[in-house]
């Protein structure tokens, strides 16, 4: 098989699976379906591969970020679902965070709704950075974050602010864009 041909499957697999969890229903307590926040580790997890930083992203070589800033929903979810894992060769951490000062340099930074009164600072001070923003607060997208999380019929659903992602110099799959609602400031949601 050729090199395009197994990126091309790759791509295509990973789409399917994103596609599956964002079909998946979300229903607390359901025994043997995933939890909403399950789901949202994985999505957290499956945008790694999705989305492409430049070259000078945070970090160092080894390492690829995750940070949660305010009070963190996903318990062990998230770290269950990072153990181990892998992005580009480099070894997942997880980072827990209470102020976005304490932030650092991290490639995916989740804000948690317990920042939501900061969060037009939270974001002007993230601006500029090879950073991507996912959050699931209402107009999260709209208002300057990248990828918002927002449950609509049991279902989790993506919306992506194209303009955010690449001020911050991101790239997003047409993969992930599919599977998305695009939206830009100022528009409702």
């Amino acid at each position: 098989m050729m090199l395009s041909e197994s990126l091309s499957l790759r791509t295509a697999c990973l789409a399917l699976l994103l596609f599956a969890l964002a079909a998946a229903p979300v229903r607390p307590g359901a025994a043997a379906e995933p939890s909403e926040y399950e789901v949202k580790a994985a999505f957290l997890y499956n945008f790694a591969r999705f989305v492409e930083w430049p070259l000078d992203a945070a970090g160092d070589d080894r390492t690829f970020v995750v940070t949660i800033l305010g009070r963190d929903p996903f318990g062990s979810a998230l770290d269950d679902t990072l153990r181990g894992k892998k992005i580009d060769d480099k070894r997942v951490v997880v980072r827990r965070v209470l102020r976005s000062e304490d932030v650092g340099r991290s490639h995916i930074v989740f804000i948690s709704d317990s920042e939501r009164d900061r969060l037009p600072a939270i974001l002007k001070s993230l601006e500029a950075a090879p950073v991507l923003t996912v959050g699931e607060m209402n107009q999260f997208a709209e208002r300057g974050g990248v990828i918002r999380f927002k449950v609509d019929q049991e279902r989790i659903r993506l919306e992506i602010n194209v303009a955010a992602a690449q001020r911050s110099r991101l790239r997003i799959s047409s993969q992930l864009l599919k599977l998305a609602r695009i939206v830009s400031p100022g528009m409702g949601g």
